[in-house]
């Protein structure tokens, strides 16, 4: 932070005091469901724009009715630049704007809450490369935002969410000061560029998809701020263990049930800006046998629930071995470990799955806190390419879409689709030969019995099973 921002931190800081309104909204667990967005818009503009905006691009978020004043922080206004006191109902707790032509800002904030929206904005007109502002937490990277050009519209749209459950707050717990910098890059490029301006704003927030996962209870995990739940949907708790911070490895021992295992890694080294490779790797041993390496991401305190698993490992019944789980760089250019990076295992017994054409559908799931049972079931032969299925009246429900033994070296394409809802266009190299889709999911809200469809737009299954299951609350 250099002097004239130091200067201007100490009277924004006299500012607030007297300015800003307490959070006292009430905390649920939620989880990021992004925390990279490339947008090609700012999200911050004037409080006319961006009131209009937020009607149109996120309809039914912005409250219309006419609020209290009271209740409305003041905008934050600079050299004719304006951070609104709020955006689609979010509460502005922070706000800086930088100068003419500064590519890199820092400042002071100290978190009062940990329910989050983090806006940013940075203007690039008459410039032909594209650029984007990158936005970090302490030592935490929140993700970027694309640089407006001239050609492109102002959206409302935040950088991230940051929910009560999110990673972040184990490297910036609320009540602790933290710096929060914010630098402009090449897009494609990553190295400093010019902007014109540079804007951050930092909200008080309710948004979020997750409804809340359930609050640490009997039988659970929990150390350093992270948790493993007992029981997650079907799967069941064996051993978890959690390494002090800046450690590089944890270990413990469990006793397997004989049922396959689900391995649920827990890993903060790797946040980062670009679309590289983290620079770090999880490396899962189970009795001295390596049994799965992944890649190092974590959001979500709720480590069970929330973070990349891998499944159907499997060990002997009733012999207690010992899980391993070391933090591995990618390769030699690899930074220096952060001090404040978190690493941790939990390994769960999984609960019984039904096999329908090598397609394998767990009992039970858990999707954004909530558990559900396996419901109806459709399945079509591969050459089909398309399967269909009614959905549940007036109940929300989870789509779970798959497919297996497909017989085609191509790669394939499935979408997923409920009315006129996609829920899923990803694609799948199925090199391999057996043209395994796996299983994707997503949940609906209540609404009207409509028809969910999944077809092949890409790839020529030989033979194998397309499978479509609806999941219900329990």
């Amino acid at each position: 932070m250099n002097l004239q921002d130091l200067r201007r931190e100490l009277d924004t800081r006299a500012e607030e005091s007297a300015a800003r309104q307490p959070d006292l909204l009430p905390g649920i667990h939620n989880k990021i469901r992004r925390t990279k967005q490339r947008r090609t818009a700012t999200a911050l503009a004037s409080v006319a724009a961006i009131a209009a905006l937020a009607v149109a691009v996120v309809p039914g978020v912005l409250n219309t009715s006419t609020p209290d004043p009271a209740e409305i922080p003041m905008d934050y206004t600079r050299d004719g630049q304006t951070i609104p006191g709020m955006v689609n109902g979010d509460k502005l707790l922070k706000a800086w704007i930088g100068d003419q032509n500064q590519n890199k800002v820092s400042f002071a904030w100290t978190p009062t809450t940990n329910k989050i929206a983090v806006y940013a904005s940075c203007d690039s007109a008459g410039y032909a490369v594209p650029k984007e502002v990158r936005v970090w937490i302490g030592t935490w990277y929140l993700g970027s935002m694309a640089c407006r050009d001239g050609s492109t519209e102002t959206e409302a749209a935040p950088l991230g969410i940051f929910r009560p459950d999110s990673a972040l707050w184990l490297s910036a717990p609320p009540g602790k000061a933290a710096t929060v910098r914010a630098e402009v890059v090449g897009t494609d490029s990553a190295r400093p560029e010019s902007s014109e301006r540079v804007r951050i704003g930092i909200y008080s927030t309710t948004g979020g998809s997750r409804v809340g996962a359930p609050a640490p209870g009997p039988g659970d995990f929990q150390q350093d701020g992270v948790v493993y739940r007992k029981n997650v949907g079907g799967d069941t708790l064996l051993g978890a263990g959690v390494a002090p911070a800046g450690a590089t490895e944890v270990r413990f021992k469990f006793t397997p049930t004989g049922a396959p295992l689900a391995l649920h890694p827990f890993c903060t080294a790797g946040q980062g800006p670009g679309t590289a490779l983290p620079p770090y790797e999880v490396e899962i041993t189970l009795g001295g046998k390596p049994a799965t390496t992944i890649t190092c991401f974590s959001s979500s305190v709720d480590a069970g629930a929330s973070n990349v698993s891998s499944g159907d490992s499997q060990a002997p019944a009733g012999q207690e071995i010992e899980a391993v789980a070391r933090l591995v760089p990618v390769n030699k250019l690899t930074t220096e470990l952060p001090s404040d990076a978190h690493l941790a295992l939990g390994i769960y017994a999984q609960g019984p799955r039904r096999d329908v054409g090598g397609v394998r559908l767990a009992e039970r799931i858990e999707v954004d806190g909530i558990t559900y049972q396996l419901g109806p079931i459709t399945s079509a032969p591969g050459p089909e390419k398309r399967v269909e299925i009614r959905t549940p009246a007036d109940q929300k429900f989870v789509l779970a879409y798959g497919g297996a033994r497909l017989g085609t070296k191509d790669s394939l394409q499935v979408r997923a689709q409920v009315g006129d809802s996609v829920a899923s266009g990803k694609r799948v190299d199925a090199a391999g030969g057996d043209g395994d889709l796996g299983v994707g999911s997503e949940a609906y809200p209540a609404g009207p019995a409509q028809v969910a469809h999944m077809e092949l737009t890409q790839g020529e299954p030989t033979g194998g099973t397309l499978v479509l299951a609806i999941y219900l609350p329990v």
